[in-house]
């Protein structure tokens, strides 16, 4: 409203009783106005918790349901907020033009429909929540736990471990023994055990291993073999020393090597050998088991493979990944360099993908992406997923295609930056047996099943400390089951039955009595709403139809989208009351039309909605009155011989209550319900500043004030339970 006493210097047809009500609130003091005004306040803010406390109530039902207003996908996409907001702008042009041509009864009919099936997405789930039982019951082990005195080595497929183990007498002949285990490990022979002897009397380096298919290529340091690990069968044996016994025994590292190998992979006749110094050999494979030095080149820095392999996977026919505790590469697997002469400079390997770690690694998988939309069988085999965990809690993960411009990228998807205090181990897995592939992320003392794109916990499993990895079986005459693998006196396994009573409840829960109450509940409010259009009528109403709204948009955006979403909102708010004037015009026009679509709060216990006449906007001539109601240009009062009212439209709610909910839906368990309420409390400081200068009789844009409340409250308590990584918004087009 304009700050000029004077209403004919505007231009504007207002009432001489609208004018000297914003003149007598003006010479008002504010403690006055506050004191007068204190009741419908409170009561306000009431309903305004009210509303989300009941959208946080029935939450879990969309949540179980999966009712994304856009999918899973749609959750970080910003042309979703952008085709919300074009809707707004549609809805607002069709009530406006409506009224000016006075089809009052298209705009009261077509929403009153509207109202009735968004006053369903209340009631209905607020009937199921009464008689649905979220909780899940807890995994339990079993009470036995197997073990063996060999020692973990690394994953294989879904369901699957190698171990190795070094025997012998202590003064020789020592043995790497091999083990593949698969299923329930321990409870009896592995699938295959292979034995490769080592040089006489060495006992020194440890075993490591390259899978590349079902091929898993090994060395000790001065042997490499391969294992068919499908049959267990020894392909092949190779020597990456040679041996003298004159005057004393020794190994001689190969020609132009000078260590002996860390790691080593036999691709068709190329054997790659990676030294001690981080360097990266090619020798060619004759006949027999003869190796021909080929070329040489240099490691990224900071690989450091001499202090232990995390995971090393031929990924392709030319690519090997290698993941350390320091360093996760991609080297493109090359013939020849043009190194010349032995004493110029190491040539670098070519590098598709180098990352350092910000702490360390501590565990790392590849496999099939779970943003992937095509099943693990029809997978391209140039494409994959690297999946990495570090000490300081974060999980990151890298989409890797061989055929892309860019080779590999940033999953920004996941969202699990800080995901807990320290990680012990991430893999990919897939125990709904569905194709596509899933995570289990296990922190200090939970493993959690991370289920579909959007990350969802469905079921968690206790850990102890040693834990190494953990995977699911399937028998296909029982359910599933856990198997958690530890680093204890060799290694232990201890499983047991997960069901489907464990798991967080999947799919809509559509029952036939609650459905049938909440239908019931929704169409009689309706009917009463109609003929009896009261204030408290259309506050519950509002209330219900608000908290369906709040839900149903919370959990379909990530709280980064619902911040531009507010944002957007706001300021057309500001403008839609402040220049172009046309909020106050609709919500003119649906007070008039008695329509839930905001919020009253009586002042006074004689108050009628029904009797009251208010007109917000300043235009339009005489406002309609009995001969005791007042319009009251504030955000909004109306006075009839009842008292007075304070008006709020609905949107004032909806828009911080969604961030609340996106808080609870997207952020991790352990901090979303106390960030959401971070973002509550701002939205109420919104709310009381709101008010000051409601008490000042003006009108004014709630959503600035509100909105700016709420994501203030959401950034500062995101950053005190978050940190930074609150910021990590991966959001896309």
């Amino acid at each position: 409203m304009s700050d000029d006493d004077n209403p004919e210097d505007a231009g504007r047809n207002i009432t001489e009783e609208f004018v000297a009500v914003e003149r007598e609130l003006r010479n008002e003091s504010f403690f006055d106005s506050i004191k007068d005004q204190l009741s419908g306040m409170i009561g306000m803010a009431l309903m305004f918790v009210i509303t989300i406390a009941i959208a946080l109530f029935i939450r879990p039902w969309y949540d179980v349901a999966g009712l994304h207003a856009f999918g899973e996908a749609g959750a970080t996409q910003v042309k979703y907020i952008a085709l919300e907001l074009t809707f707004i702008f549609i809805f607002t042009a069709v009530i406006l033009v409506l009224a000016k041509y006075k089809k009052d009864w298209i705009i009261k009919y077509g929403i009153m429909g509207i109202l009735a099936i968004a006053l369903m997405y209340t009631t209905v789930p607020l009937a199921h929540m009464f008689v649905i039982d979220f909780d899940a019951e807890p995994f339990e082990y079993d009470a036995a736990s197997t073990n063996t005195s060999e020692s973990y080595l690394t994953q294989y497929g879904m369901d699957g471990f190698i171990t190795t183990e070094l025997t012998g007498e202590t003064d020789g002949p020592w043995n790497d023994s091999v083990s593949y285990w698969q299923g329930q490990p321990f409870e009896g022979e592995p699938v295959w055990q292979v034995d490769q002897q080592r040089a006489p009397a060495y006992d020194g380096g440890s075993t490591s291993v390259i899978l590349n298919g079902n091929i898993a290529t090994f060395t000790n340091g001065v042997w490499i073999w391969t294992v068919d690990i499908d049959t267990g069968e020894k392909l092949n044996t190779y020597a990456c020393h040679t041996y003298t016994d004159e005057l004393e025994p020794q190994l001689i590292p190969l020609l132009n090597m000078h260590t002996g190998c860390s790691l080593a992979v036999l691709i068709d006749d190329s054997m790659y050998m990676i030294a001690n110094d981080d360097s990266i050999f090619h020798y060619r494979v004759f006949e027999g088991e003869a190796l021909t030095y080929q070329a040489k080149w240099a490691l990224p820095t900071s690989i450091e493979v001499s202090e232990g392999v995390l995971y090393s996977e031929v990924i392709s026919e030319d690519r090997l990944l290698i993941t350390t505790a320091t360093q996760v590469c991609i080297v493109e697997l090359e013939e020849t360099n043009t190194e010349l002469l032995p004493f110029l400079e190491t040539q670098p390997a070519t590098t598709a993908f180098v990352r350092n770690s910000t702490g360390y690694y501590v565990s790392a998988d590849f496999g099939h992406s779970p943003w992937s939309d095509v099943t693990m069988e029809n997978a391209s085999a140039d494409s994959g997923f690297i999946l990495l965990g570090e000490n300081n809690g974060d999980v990151l993960g890298f989409e890797w295609n061989q055929s892309a411009e860019v080779e590999v990228e940033e999953q920004t998807k996941m969202h699990m930056m800080d995901f807990s205090d320290t990680i012990q181990s991430v893999r990919l897995t897939d125990l709904d047996a569905s194709g596509y592939t899933d995570m289990l992320i296990t922190t200090g003392d939970t493993a959690h099943w991370l289920h579909g794109t959007l990350l969802k916990n469905r079921i968690s499993f206790p850990v102890d400390d040693d834990f190494i990895a953990g995977y699911f079986i399937d028998e296909p005459e029982s359910s599933s089951q856990f198997v958690a693998v530890y680093d204890i006196d060799g290694t232990t396994a201890k499983h047991g039955l997960v069901t489907v009573e464990m798991m967080t409840l999947e799919g809509l829960q559509l029952y036939d009595g609650p459905f049938m109450a909440g239908l019931i509940v929704a169409i009689a409010l309706m009917i009463l709403l109609y003929v009896h259009s009261e204030w408290y009528v259309v506050n519950t109403v509002g209330i219900l139809v608000g908290a369906g709204v709040i839900v149903m948009l919370g959990v379909a955006f990530v709280p980064s989208l619902i911040i531009i979403f507010m944002i957007a909102a706001a300021s057309y708010d500001a403008w839609a009351v402040y220049k172009s004037k046309h909020m106050l015009e609709l919500a003119d026009t649906m007070i008039g039309l008695r329509l839930p679509i905001l919020l009253v709060a009586p002042q006074g216990k004689g108050y009628s909605f029904k009797d009251s006449q208010v007109q917000i906007s300043d235009k339009g001539g005489e406002t309609p009155s009995q001969a005791s109601a007042q319009a009251k240009p504030a955000k909004t009062a109306a006075k009839n011989n009842g008292g007075e009212a304070m008006f709020m439209g609905l949107g004032d709610v909806i828009f911080p209550g969604m961030l609340v909910l996106s808080c609870a839906q997207w952020l991790d368990e352990s901090v979303a319900i106390p960030v959401a309420m971070g973002a509550l409390v701002g939205g109420l400081c919104g709310y009381a500043a709101l008010m000051y200068f409601v008490a000042q009789g003006k009108a004014q844009a709630g959503l600035p004030l509100l909105n700016g409340g709420a994501i203030l409250g959401y950034i500062l308590t995101g950053l005190f339970f978050i940190g930074t990584s609150l910021f990590n918004f991966g959001i896309s087009w």
